[in-house]
């Protein structure tokens, strides 16, 4: 293994439990050390391909792993599958595209009959996919990396896919339908979270979230909420709010992406007591994630705020990073440069 679980976990446990503002970072990636690139996604054919796309992409990790193995940052050398976006919701249906770098799943219910035929198949191949992927890394990378989970989409980003951009339209001509469709699509979501969690099983008491996140007890991540960004909050509030509550009913921490660009659902998002840790992502053409989290400051202060600076936003930052419970997720063009990040964070 590449580095002390047991350490690193506990001390993730002490950064959760400490009541006073704290710091931690994860170095996301390091240019200089970035690993071969890795054949074009659509250049697979899957599931026959499954084993062969990871068993590349583990020998690619362990050589990124190799080279950065000291540096003592918060990250667990952790892996999981990944064939694109579409996974989060193809276990549903629908057909799928892949693309070099990722992948996409068609509109799954065009047509409103089509919702009736939606079930949660543990034996879908695209779900296996995933949860035999899991197992895959499991076993045969286990001595050098722990199991991941891949995530998933929250009821919004669900039904997105099976209605397509429909769905903006269907929350004004359909929205008893609509509430139906999110009630499901909250079991679909924990559906595919609980085979992940079968798959991967604990690591340290906890389990990795998709984000590298590690999270103590019964928890699970990252849950994405990108389509709330498209609708206004009283929409998402009358219509797929409580099937985001359902979503995280009873996990001990839930960690939430969302980005900066939906900024206004954060008060909305905090109302869920299972999330315990927030990304806000940085749009195009949007505020960057640390102008969010000053406007939203007072709103997010008992959550762990993700934020993902360049050099110069780290430091320019320091005052609200020292005032709050914050985890820093950095992404350096040389070990130097992420050894300095590292220390800068230690000595807040």
């Amino acid at each position: 293994m590449f580095r002390d679980i047991d350490m690193l976990a506990d001390r993730a446990r002490k950064f959760y439990a400490d009541p006073n503002p704290a710091a931690s970072i994860q170095i996301r990636g390091i240019s200089e050390l970035s690993p071969e690139t890795m054949p074009p996604l659509n250049s697979f054919s899957f599931p026959a391909d499954m084993e062969k796309y990871l068993e590349l992409r583990a020998k690619n990790l362990e050589k990124y792993w190799e080279r950065r193995a000291k540096l003592d940052d918060d990250i667990f050398p952790s892996i999981g599958p990944w064939y694109g976006i579409a996974e989060h919701t193809s276990f549903l249906g629908g057909e799928v595209d892949y693309t070099p770098d990722t992948s996409y799943n068609h509109t799954i219910c065009p047509e409103w009959d089509d919702v009736a035929k939606l079930k949660l198949d543990p034996e879908n191949p695209r779900l296996k996919m995933v949860t035999d992927g899991i197992k895959y890394y499991r076993e045969n990378w286990g001595d050098k990396f722990v199991p991941k989970l891949r995530g998933a989409d929250g009821p919004s980003d669900i039904i997105n896919i099976v209605r397509g951009n429909e769905m903006f339209y269907d929350v004004y001509d359909e929205p008893e339908k609509i509430k139906a469709l999110v009630d499901f699509s909250a079991d679909a979501a924990r559906f595919y979270l609980e085979a992940q969690k079968a798959a991967a099983g604990k690591v340290a008491g906890g389990y990795v979230t998709g984000f590298d996140i590690w999270l103590d007890g019964d928890s699970i991540g990252q849950v994405s909420e990108d389509a709330s960004c498209m609708m206004s909050p009283d929409i998402f509030e009358e219509l797929f709010l409580d099937g985001l509550k359902k979503t995280c009913a009873g996990f001990d921490a839930v960690m939430i992406h969302v980005h900066s660009l939906g900024k206004v659902m954060l008060p909305l998002f905090v109302t869920v007591p299972q999330i315990k840790v927030i990304e806000i992502s940085n749009d195009p053409n949007a505020d960057r994630c640390f102008d969010v989290w000053r406007q939203y400051e007072k709103t997010l202060a008992d959550k762990v705020v993700i934020m993902t600076p360049t050099a110069e936003e780290l430091r320019a930052n320091a005052d609200i990073i020292k005032r709050n419970k914050c985890l820093i997720w950095y992404y350096a063009k040389t070990l130097a440069e992420a050894e300095d990040a590292v220390k800068f964070i230690r000595g807040l």
